[in-house]
């Protein structure tokens, strides 16, 4: 992950463009890192999570979770390991007094939709698509995915997405409620900042309790 101050937004870009941009543990902390610092610092007041390459992410490092799990793990141990690592994370993200915003420009999928639940806007390029492929590995959406999809969403989307394994393009996922706002791919990126530079001037206080009371 690239990390960068400009004015008061942080912007983080997914920097593994061979990859997919599959988050890796060490990416995953860059991230919670970025929300610490935006809850603890008042010259940052908006952070803004993007991506360089065609995808988005493709979700979790599959091959970096494999070595990383016991094959002997009870399902005590894998729900422990969840909450410890990613879930409490996500809770943050929501409920940290300040703006967190998603520009995605490409494919989303697995943990990145679930990540995206937990932010406030998720904004879209016209080449954005969405999926959750946990199912055909066997497995839930267990980060969100099952939650926070059907609050933003409702039943009916996020058991396309979680039972069907379907995928929604960026127009879809804009009438679904998934996203707030898609912009063609030649002016996503101004548009975006464009974004994040009105929410940094809107008073913090007013904003943050806004935030915590919707």
């Amino acid at each position: 992950i690239l990390r960068e101050a400009r004015d008061s937004v942080i912007v983080l870009s997914l920097n593994r463009p061979a990859k997919r941009n599959a988050m890796t543990v060490a990416m995953r902390q860059a991230i919670f890192d970025a929300v610490d610092d935006l809850r603890e610092r008042d010259d940052l007041r908006v952070l803004l999570i993007r991506a360089n390459g065609p995808f988005f992410t493709a979700g979790i490092d599959i091959v970096e979770h494999q070595k990383n799990t016991s094959p002997t793990r009870t399902m005590q141990e894998f729900r422990r390991d969840y909450r410890r690592n990613i879930h409490r994370y996500f809770d943050e993200m929501e409920m940290v007094e300040k703006p967190v915003v998603m520009a995605i420009n490409g494919p989303c999928l697995g943990l990145g939709v679930e990540m995206a639940g937990a932010v406030d806007f998720r904004l879209a390029s016209s080449e954005a698509r969405f999926g959750l492929p946990e199912v055909d590995l066997g497995m839930i959406a267990g980060s969100g995915g099952t939650s926070r999809i059907v609050r933003l969403c409702g039943v009916g989307w996020a058991k396309w997405l979680g039972m069907a394994g379907a995928e929604m393009d960026a127009q879809t996922a804009l009438n679904a409620g998934l996203v707030q706002a898609v912009w063609p791919r030649a002016e996503f990126e101004d548009r975006v900042w464009d974004f994040c530079q009105t929410l940094a001037g809107k008073p913090a206080d007013a904003l943050g309790v806004a935030k915590l009371a919707i």
